[in-house]
């Protein structure tokens, strides 16, 4: 089976567990990936986050409360990483973890994907270095603008790339997503919406769908179809619900592109 690994932070507010990556495990859970995660949290948490997650059908055999210095994952178990900009600015020893981390990766050709997520401009330095040192980046086009300055998704990418990035894509709503490596460009509209329940989780559909697409080691373009038909299946579900390999696939035979963007949302 399929193994991913997700580098996070979680939390806890008294009701419901947080943070940018948990629901990405979910959802690649459910397309058939097994998902474990590495999850910084506090040790009050600890427990409660692990039975969330047993529930949820993610290994939590890796969730901690480690405290930067004390953490060791071993890479070479999985097929791709999964790495948000959350955990990245929590702390430079957070920063210089992930740093180490992403060079291991890149020795053991394991395609390590990095997400931003919304992190200001003040942590623009070091989400920048982290950008350059994983396979793909995954920014939206308002977090790329605090990041590097830049508005149009090809500026973006190009300036991305030029720096040493290998893969970069850039989420841009209901518009879709444009693309940019070495080898292919271009943009990916988003797909038909039969209705529009809810769009919290989408972004973390998008996530999992283009994971599932690289560890597979299909074209960054196809991956980047796939994370858009993720997303706007989960736009059509109450709550952070995620569709199986099986039911995105066939959404994907039965709906249609919306090149103009997704007029339902």
């Amino acid at each position: 089976m399929q193994k991913a690994l997700i580098l996070c932070k979680a939390s806890f507010d008294g009701k419901n567990v947080g943070g940018a990556g948990i629901d990405t495990a979910i959802a690649l859970a459910k397309l058939g990936v097994s998902a474990a995660l590495a999850a910084k949290t506090e040790e009050k948490y600890e427990e409660i986050i692990r039975i969330f997650f047993q529930k949820s059908g993610v290994d939590d055999s890796l969730i901690t409360s480690f405290d930067d210095k004390h953490f060791d994952v071993f890479p070479e178990d999985f097929d791709a990483v999964f790495i948000t900009g959350e955990l990245v600015a929590d702390s430079e020893n957070s920063y210089k973890f992930v740093k180490s981390l992403c060079e291991k990766c890149k020795k053991l050709e394991i395609p390590v994907v990095f997400d931003p997520g919304n992190c200001g401009k003040e942590n623009a330095k070091i989400i920048n270095e982290i950008a350059v040192s994983a396979e793909v980046f995954v920014p939206s086009a308002d977090d790329a603008k605090l990041l590097c300055g830049l508005s149009e998704p090809q500026e973006i990418a190009d300036y991305y790339i030029s720096l040493g990035a290998n893969k970069i894509v850039i989420t841009l709503g209901k518009q879709g997503a444009f693309f940019k490596s070495h080898v292919e460009s271009g943009e990916a509209p988003t797909f038909r919406a039969d209705k529009v329940v809810d769009v919290t989780g989408a972004g973390d559909a998008f996530a999992a769908g283009l994971i599932s697409g690289i560890i597979e080691k299909i074209p960054l373009g196809e991956a980047v179809v796939r994370a858009n038909a993720c997303g706007c299946c989960a736009i059509q579900r109450e709550g952070f619900s995620f569709p199986s390999m099986q039911e995105l696939r066939e959404y994907m035979l039965t709906h249609r592109f919306v090149v103009e963007g997704c007029k339902d949302y």
